[in-house]
């Protein structure tokens, strides 16, 4: 019995992750009745993992279309796959998709409200054609670490330009993966919260306001150009982990700044306000009307710990 109310604690604690008045009530209720029932463990089942995403229609009330809802979960699932599918085979980029891929990052819906869709990223048995060289790590699910990578890439609300601007350094099948979720929208009036709360009792947060995808959209039509590989010494100045900025200074006493990957956040921790050598990828991007950007940087290689998304190691095969 204690298991199956802590499975509906949960489901309900996940439902009310808006921050509207309702939503935060509802959430202070139920976690003043989970301190006051401790020996239940309430609190600690709450803190496995789980992606929750809300769509919102502000020119219909706030309705959304059953087909509509339907329509986002499977362009989540393919982001959550493709993503996950680049860290398992380490390259930076990801075209095709095979059915064991989506295996491997399942997202089971766990519950639902109105808009809402909440789905579990506890790890699965590991499909019998995984390679058993590039399981997860031990307690993570690649479907957690899939979500994970998309959330982090996108903004944490309306004013939150940096991440945007971020999201342009990131490797190709990060911007794959957010294109995956917003082109070719149903529905393109739609606002869009994410919410991934980690194994570790990380909760990350994003928002995505039908005015920002669109913007993103014309954005995300971009050609890389003049790619290079740069080596240096210097000093890891900061790290932004939310929008996965790094600030690097040269010798010559310059900084640098651009995106980390996920799998380089720890490194880049361990080693900040240390003279360490890194590597990275250097690159202008080009729109479809022709105009240039400024140089673009990438961290790939932090004291000799190579990223999970290298450069150089997209996949070209055509889904």
């Amino acid at each position: 019995m204690s298991n199956d109310l802590r499975d509906t604690y949960v489901r309900a604690l996940r439902t009310t992750e808006g921050g509207d008045p309702l939503s935060r009530l509802a959430r202070a209720g139920l976690q003043a009745s989970a301190e006051k029932f401790s020996g239940l463990g309430l609190l600690e089942s709450a803190a496995g993992p789980g992606l929750n995403f809300r769509l919102a229609n502000p020119d219909n009330g706030g309705l959304i279309a059953a087909s509509e809802v339907g329509d986002f979960l499977q362009r989540v699932q393919k982001a959550v796959a493709r993503l996950a599918k680049a860290r398992r085979a380490r390259v930076a980029d990801v075209v095709k998709l095979l059915p064991l891929d989506f295996e491997v990052a399942r997202l089971d819906v766990a519950a639902s409200t109105a808009g809402s869709i909440i789905v579990d990223l506890q790890p699965h048995a590991p499909a019998a054609d995984d390679d058993r060289d590039r399981l997860a790590p031990a307690g993570v699910s690649w479907a957690e670490i899939g979500a994970v990578e998309l959330v982090r890439a996108l903004p944490e609300g309306p004013e939150d330009e940096e991440s945007l601007d971020s999201l342009f350094s990131a490797s190709p099948v990060v911007r794959r993966a957010v294109s995956d979720l917003i082109f070719k929208l149903p529905n393109p009036h739609l606002d869009i919260s994410l919410a991934v709360q980690r194994g570790t009792g990380e909760r990350i947060v994003s928002s995505l306001s039908a005015v920002q995808a669109e913007s993103l959209r014309d954005r995300l039509q971009i050609i890389r150009e003049e790619r290079e590989i740069i080596r240096m010494q210097g000093r890891l100045d900061g790290l932004r982990t939310r929008r996965q900025i790094f600030y690097f200074e040269t010798p010559a006493g310059a900084e640098i700044h651009g995106f980390v990957d996920e799998s380089l956040v720890g490194v880049v921790k361990e080693h900040l306000d240390q003279e360490v050598d890194v590597a990275l990828e250097s690159f202008v991007l080009r729109n479809v009307a022709g105009k240039r950007s400024q140089r673009r940087y990438r961290l790939i290689e932090v004291a000799g710990q190579l990223s999970q998304l290298p450069p150089g190691s997209e996949l070209d095969e055509d889904v």
